[in-house]
This record gives structure tokens, C-alpha cells and sequence, in this order.
């Protein structure tokens, strides 16, 4: 993990919305993902806010559990990772739509 120095962190805010935005679409905890990579958890939110930066090592770790290609966190998006987003989200409201069927069955 490499600390950032503050004159660095408006270019990575970026990366780290990307590392944040991945993980959630992927339905994974800081803390799973942090395991599957090898680091913390607090290293995982430091990835996210901005405050320190994986190395290539890690980076590439979290894109394979997360099913993103490097070049997503290099903010180059590709159409299939647009599609993996959108169906992400929709998987998303679906199982809040199932959660409210089952607390208000007919």
C-alpha cells in the first residue's frame, strides 16, 4: 500500500471511486474483499477514500474478484463493463423488490 500525498489526491479520487464502485457491484464487504486481496479491511477503505493507493499486485486482485479488467480501474470503461454495471444494478433492485414481496405477501 502507498500513502498519497495530498497534492496527488484530486487525480486518484478517480481510481477510488472505481475500486469503491466495484466492490459494491459486486455485492462484497470490505472485509471479504480485503481478504480475498490480502489486506485489511481499513487498507481496503483506504483504497476508497482516496488515502492510499494498491499496488499493481493488489489493484490486480481486486479486479479479479470483482470481475473488472485493470483497464476499468485505469478509468478506460468498455462497453462490457457498462453492460456489467447496468446488470448489476438491476440485480440490485431486484432483490430489494423480493425482500419487500416477502414482508407483504398477498
Amino acid at each position: 500500500m502507498v500513502i498519497v500525498d495530498k497534492s496527488r489526491k484530486g487525480q486518484l479520487a478517480q481510481l477510488a471511486k472505481r475500486i469503491r464502485a466495484a466492490r459494491v457491484g459486486s455485492h462484497l464487504s470490505q472485509s471479504v474483499l480485503a481478504k480475498a486481496v490480502g489486506v485489511s479491511d481499513k487498507a481496503i477503505s483506504s483504497y476508497e477514500k482516496g488515502r492510499a493507493v494498491p499496488s499493481i499486485g493488489k489493484l490486480t486482485k481486486i479486479a479479479a474478484k470483482t470481475g473488472r479488467s485493470l483497464a476499468y480501474f485505469a478509468g478506460e470503461n468498455t462497453n462490457s463493463e457498462e453492460i456489467a454495471d447496468k446488470i448489476a444494478k438491476v440485480e440490485k433492485e431486484l432483490a430489494q423488490i423480493k425482500k419487500l414481496l416477502k414482508k407483504n405477501p398477498k
